[in-house]
């Protein structure tokens, strides 16, 4: 079994327990829905976003398919080489952004270290911050939530102006957060847009939209992968070292064909997470 198989079960086994055998698929997606509706603490998000929580099985196993394949690209991507990077910037050897251009795609790696690794969970907090309503610019994770299937595992809608239409649009995103290990989280930032586009007006049909999103490429490098997507895609890797240090790595790959406007707002946004992460 390779490497990356095993990577890819193991986080999808983060999510909830999956069965082995493709036979029991029916008894897999009645647990999901179970373990969907019979978890109500208190300050469940689950609980707090009531009205969009998905009781559809197959739709919730689709969303953790994508979720699943996104992870795992980022993992890769972070375990990769930087070789044959180029050294953007450096600050104190606590900073230090990489960058290569892989044909279409704009790659760019954080990595930041902050000390005391008794850090890490607060720093996980500060990431997965999709419901503090207190933050308003420096948030890392943007939009509203349209759809919660698991704990950390949801859909966020983002609004856009598209350049061919005067009215506005939306675009929807999946967001998951993923402990990998006792020591390893990963953030799956909403950046990577699903395969739907509807005026603000429409109400979108989420089960269709996922079924309609292609898969991501796991057989193949992780860079040939996100340049057959022709898609964006970021995310934190954090890990806490045996250094007594957190260690934070932002990657974030941005689609640039030349043809769309996108690619400025997009980069600006990068920019604009840079700094936050300086306030972690």
């Amino acid at each position: 079994m390779s490497k990356g198989y095993i990577k890819a079960l193991f986080i999808s086994l983060s999510f909830l327990v999956y069965a082995s055998n493709s036979t029991l698929a029916s008894e897999r997606a009645a647990n999901i829905a179970n373990n969907i509706n019979n978890f109500h603490p208190k300050n469940d998000i689950r609980e707090k976003y009531r009205r969009m929580l998905c009781n559809d099985p197959d739709e919730t196993e689709i969303a953790i398919k994508h979720a699943n394949e996104a992870v795992t690209l980022l993992l890769k991507l972070y375990e990769s080489s930087v070789d044959d990077y180029s050294l953007y910037f450096t600050q104190n050897e606590n900073i230090t952004i990489y960058s290569k251009k892989h044909g279409n795609v704009d790659i760019r790696k954080f990595h930041a270290t902050i000390p005391s690794a008794f850090k890490y969970s607060n720093v996980i907090k500060k990431l997965w911050d999709f419901d503090n309503t207190q933050k308003l610019d420096d948030k890392f994770i943007n939009g509203n939530v349209v759809r919660v299937y698991i704990q950390n595992l949801i859909i966020m809608e983002q609004s856009t102006i598209a350049h061919t239409h005067s009215s506005p649009q939306k675009k929807y995103a999946i967001a998951a957060k993923v402990k990998v290990s006792n020591d390893t989280t990963v953030i799956l930032c909403p950046s990577r847009t699903l395969n739907h586009l509807c005026l603000a007006d429409e109400k979108p049909n989420m089960k269709e939209i996922l079924e309609n999103t292609r898969s991501i490429e796991d057989d193949i490098d992780a860079e040939e992968a996100l340049s057959k997507l022709g898609a964006n895609i970021a995310g934190f890797v954090v890990k806490r070292g045996g250094d007594n240090q957190v260690h934070v790595t932002y990657i974030n790959a941005i689609y640039d064909d030349g043809h769309s406007p996108d690619s400025i707002h997009d980069k600006r946004n990068r920019c604009i997470t840079y700094i936050n992460i300086l306030s972690l």
